[in-house]
């Protein structure tokens, strides 16, 4: 492919998909990360609605929700994540069964869960699956269904009747967005379905997210929080949000 036609396929799936990583770009064109550079590069620097971001590259506009890829995602708030993810790790104890769901924030979370042992833990996102399995005191098993491209999560009417198989001690989910009236609501439809079924394979829930997410809603309907056990966040979250959560009969753990 030609740089000029591989700018131009470049730039459509920025406006289709809003954003796109490096990692992505490089397996749809067919071409080296530094090329993925240069051209994106060379995009922001004639378009000004393309801005290069670390990792990748987004469209800028006035759009209030933006869902980014996986990789792009990775290290955001990172400091955050890491701290959600230890904390978590001290719910799970050894010999649980536990259901883990998609999202970075799940991915510490699941790297966390190598220090534990005799583990049983269902995996809804490959990426995650692909660290649990490093681990020899983890039984990892994989839902089947459909990959979302970009984002590793597992999704789809396979994956929501296999989750109808397991029951287990722990649910540890992740959350687009957190609001006190509308609950636990989600940027893409995809993982919806998975998110439902598996709030009800479990004893405990608990929803990780870090202190961006919370009073703010998205489109897609998920949980009551009534529905929530447990929720842990980072320190951030303003402690008069935390006490309302609380009064709803949720335990907040902060760190």
């Amino acid at each position: 492919m030609r740089r000029s036609q591989r700018i131009k396929q470049l730039h459509e799936i920025l406006l289709e998909k809003r954003n796109a990583s490096t990692q992505y770009l490089c397996t749809v064109l067919d071409c080296s990360e530094s090329s993925v550079r240069r051209d994106i590069k060379y995009l922001a620097s004639t378009n000004p609605s393309v801005r290069r971001v670390h990792g990748g590259a987004l469209i800028v506009d006035s759009r209030d929700e933006l869902e980014y890829m996986f990789e792009l995602k990775l290290k955001q708030n990172l400091s955050f994540k890491r701290r959600i993810a230890s904390a978590t790790i001290e719910l799970v104890e050894d010999g649980d069964s536990v259901i883990i769901d998609s999202g970075t924030t799940c991915l510490y979370a699941g790297m966390e869960l190598h220090k534990k042992r005799h583990l049983r833990v269902v995996a809804l996102d490959v990426r995650i699956a692909q660290e649990l399995a490093k681990s020899e005191s983890i039984d990892t098993i994989v839902v089947g269904g459909l990959i979302r491209p970009g984002y590793y999560a597992i999704g789809g009417t396979l994956a929501e009747e296999m989750i109808n198989s397991f029951k287990a001690d722990k649910i540890i989910m992740s959350a687009d967005a957190i609001d006190l009236e509308s609950g636990i609501t989600n940027y893409s439809l995809f993982e919806v379905g998975v998110k439902k079924r598996i709030i009800g394979r479990g004893g405990e829930v608990i929803v990780i997210a870090d202190h961006t997410k919370f009073g703010k809603t998205s489109f897609y309907k998920v949980a009551d929080l009534r529905e929530i056990s447990t929720i842990v966040t980072n320190h951030e979250l303003d402690p008069v949000y935390s006490e309302q959560i609380k009064e709803l009969g949720i335990r907040v753990i902060t760190c």
